[in-house]
């Protein structure tokens, strides 16, 4: 463990500058500004600047990659880039390697990492965009894996003391696209690693969207990542050709009476079990209610995949939350399902978007 941040007045970091625009920092490409901006790119970096902003009473923000981040205004205080780097690997014992990468590691590429080195666990999670810090807040997941059960422990520190430690997996609430990195320790702890537990012999997952059936060739760990490659590149548009944050809404869980109710109703209903309930297919959702490919403004729902909005040239978010808006209503509506969003939205609005009527091709 380290020491606490120190109490002595910190001077303010040579790389901390002013009025710096965050549009290269969100896959949205919304160009909004952080009041004080900051890359750290080191652990002692990341404390002295934690250290500055605790003195000046500043509210911190954290991103890594802003693949899941719907910003939606300017924001105050000091915004810090995630962009601690390092991956170290070592034997387990029992056909099991432990994988240790620091937060502002691309997730994609520590799962091709992965690959390469045959190490089975999160193949089913490529191409999912962002940093591997991101990873555990959001508790990612596709076709039947989720990143949770790959994960041995998280490193934190805490952005009050600066002091680093270990939390193990297990003590993280991980739970469907959400842990208390997302909730009540958002504002307590900044990820710094993550440990991976990961396999030596194959254990896949193929059951779920269709995979198996992509899969070329005979079934070995590389193949298996090539199909999840070629999915997600067919199905889901590269934020850096279009801009968006992926899935943009949850899959809704209901209860079996709800599930009974909706399948009487709509008998091609895409549902899949979860525990003692049901999962929903949003994106089947939203496409039956007639959003897929529809435009509004400058934003609209992606032609190939319901569940994700693009914004094609919009500088502010209000068109693309009042697209939600509209999107959540007309699911209730048809469904009486409500739609949860998946990306975090910064900083958080009390208000609704202004709805000026504009129409929807």
């Amino acid at each position: 463990m380290t020491r606490s941040l120190s109490t002595t007045q910190p001077v303010r970091p040579g790389v901390v500058q002013q009025g710096i625009s965050l549009l290269a920092y969100n896959t949205f490409r919304f160009h909004y500004q952080a009041e004080y901006f900051a890359l750290a790119e080191t652990l002692e970096s990341l404390k002295e600047l934690l250290a500055w902003a605790n003195h000046q009473q500043l509210e911190v923000t954290i991103i890594g990659g802003g693949s899941n981040l719907l910003i939606s205004a300017d924001i105050r205080g000091l915004v810090i880039i995630n962009q601690l780097s390092g991956i170290k690997s070592r034997e387990l014992g029992n056909n099991r390697v432990s994988l240790t990468v620091a937060a502002g590691e691309n997730w994609h590429h520590v799962v091709e990492h992965a690959v390469n080195q045959g190490w089975f666990g999160i193949e089913n999670l490529a191409l999912i965009p962002g940093t591997t810090g991101a990873a555990p807040v959001q508790n990612i997941g596709a076709y039947g894996v989720e990143v949770k059960d790959a994960i041995a422990r998280v490193q934190v520190i805490d952005r009050i003391s600066g002091d680093v430690y270990w939390v193990l997996a297990v003590d993280c609430g991980f739970a469907y696209r959400d842990s208390h990195f997302k909730g009540k320790w958002k504002d307590k702890y900044c990820i710094t690693s993550v440990e991976f537990s990961l396999k030596k012999r194959s254990d896949f997952v193929l059951s779920y969207g269709g995979l198996a059936n992509q899969i070329t060739g005979d079934l070995s760990l590389l193949n298996v990542f090539r199909a999840v490659c070629k999915i997600r590149s067919e199905k889901l548009p590269d934020p850096n050709e279009l801009a968006n944050s992926g899935s943009f809404f949850k899959n809704p869980i209901v209860d079996p009476a709800k599930h009974d109710e909706l399948k009487a109703a709509f008998p091609n209903l895409v549902s899949f079990p979860f525990g003692d309930d049901y999962k929903l297919a949003a994106g089947w959702l939203i496409d039956q209610a007639g959003w897929k490919g529809k435009k509004y403004q400058g934003v609209g729902v992606y032609e190939k995949q319901a569940l994700v909005l693009v914004n094609y040239s919009e500088e502010s978010a209000q068109a693309l939350l009042a697209l939600e808006a509209k999107i959540k209503a007309s699911v209730f509506e048809r469904y009486g399902v409500e739609l949860e969003r998946e990306p975090v939205q910064l900083p958080l609005l009390t208000t609704n978007p202004i709805d000026h009527g504009e129409s929807i091709s």
